[in-house]
């Protein structure tokens, strides 16, 4: 494989890797912004907002900013 086929190879490698990564991270973000409102209009609690996001109380205040 020439040195060009390479770096093609593995430009196409790194640019599917961070959109796989992008959509993690929208979907982490979004899920967060759910929980959010669920918590502003008063239908979960911190505790179980937190707890469906995986985080601990701590952290879910400080990134969803209540």
């Amino acid at each position: 494989m020439t040195l060009a086929l390479e770096m093609d190879k593995k430009w196409a490698e790194g640019k599917a890797e961070g959109r796989a990564e992008g959509k993690a991270e929208g979907k982490a973000e979004g899920k967060i912004e759910m929980l959010k409102e669920l918590v502003r209009d008063g239908i979960l609690t911190i505790k179980d907002a937190a707890k469906r996001a995986g985080l601990s109380e701590e952290l879910f205040r400080k990134q969803a900013m209540l």
